[in-house]
């Protein structure tokens, strides 16, 4: 034993408490005391300190999470500590061409900073630790694996993983269905986002550009705006103005533009983003008759 001096403990008490402490790193003391930061129990006997965890224990299970109204990637990413990106990986097969989730929808999240992987028939944990670039003994020690032979169906952890690269999403009109989009008259604009910034909406999608127009207050997908609009007090309807936020059904997700003008015959202009390509803006010329039941409304 070093840095400490210990009386043997069959000293008499009357002595070790006479003694008092033998030097600076030790007690003598019959019924045990503390000197500095060490802590003896009878005899001098000193006892080690027990280290108690203060935070829980860190879960080794994916969280299946269902999507509520008002949220996307990037809040659901916030909310359990990850990146928006490790939740797109671990979704590959609904969310690796977009970043967008509908109220309702089942995602997978990891429990810390990795990717969620259902195994396949020919996958091993090898193979998994290349793809994903960490040591395979991570894979096997985070998921207490009693064997690197992996199962189809198994649900793994893949800390600290990364995926590959994601491309870019499809403009709206390609994911339409039963569109007559080609009939809409449009020009491809070389500018410009407006004055406001706001870092709530994911660049490169309809949402953020209108938010660069007029300063929007709430969140959601496309769809929900009219509705979260209203709920704070915004004036809506079925009538285009000038400055107005343009509500449509046009997509799963919905598709939100703003109305630049609106002329005599009761047709209105709009400027938008991911019309006619991602992140690209456009004008488009919109009557009642093409946009028909598509029209959720208006956001004054």
């Amino acid at each position: 034993m070093s840095s400490y001096a210990a009386m043997d403990r069959h000293f008499p008490t009357s002595l070790t408490a006479r003694f008092g402490p033998v030097n600076a790193e030790a007690v003598v003391t019959g019924e045990g005391g503390y000197y500095g930061d060490v802590t003896l129990g009878r005899y001098s006997t000193i006892i080690k300190p027990v280290s108690i965890p203060t935070s829980a224990p860190i879960s080794h299970q994916p969280v299946s999470y269902t999507v509520a109204s008002g949220e996307n990637l990037s809040s659901i990413a916030a909310k359990y500590h990850v990146t928006v990106a490790e939740i797109r990986w671990s979704n590959s097969d609904s969310l690796f061409s977009n970043d967008v989730v509908a109220t309702g929808q089942q995602i997978v999240i990891p429990p810390v900073h990795g990717i969620v992987v259902v195994a396949k028939s020919s996958d091993t944990v090898d193979a998994l630790a290349a793809k994903y670039s960490v040591d395979p003994q991570a894979i096997v020690d985070f998921n207490r694996l009693r064997s690197t032979q992996l199962t189809q169906g198994m649900v793994l952890v893949v800390p600290g993983g990364t995926g590959g690269a994601f491309p870019p999403p499809p403009a709206l009109y390609q994911i339409l269905a039963g569109t007559n989009h080609s009939t809409y008259i449009t020009h491809v604009l070389s500018c410009c986002l407006g004055p406001y910034v706001n870092n709530k909406f994911p660049q490169g999608w309809c949402t953020y550009y209108v938010a660069t127009k007029r300063n929007v207050t709430w969140n959601g997908d496309a769809y929900y705006w009219y509705q979260n609009a209203a709920a704070q007090g915004y004036a809506t309807g079925s009538t285009p103005k000038v400055g107005a936020i343009m509500v449509t059904a046009e997509s799963w997700a919905g598709h939100v533009a703003y109305v630049e003008a609106v002329n005599p015959d009761g047709s209105w202009l709009v400027t938008e983003m991911n019309w006619v390509a991602f992140g690209v803006i456009d004008d488009r010329l919109i009557t009642t008759k093409l946009i028909g039941a598509k029209l959720v409304g208006f956001i004054y």
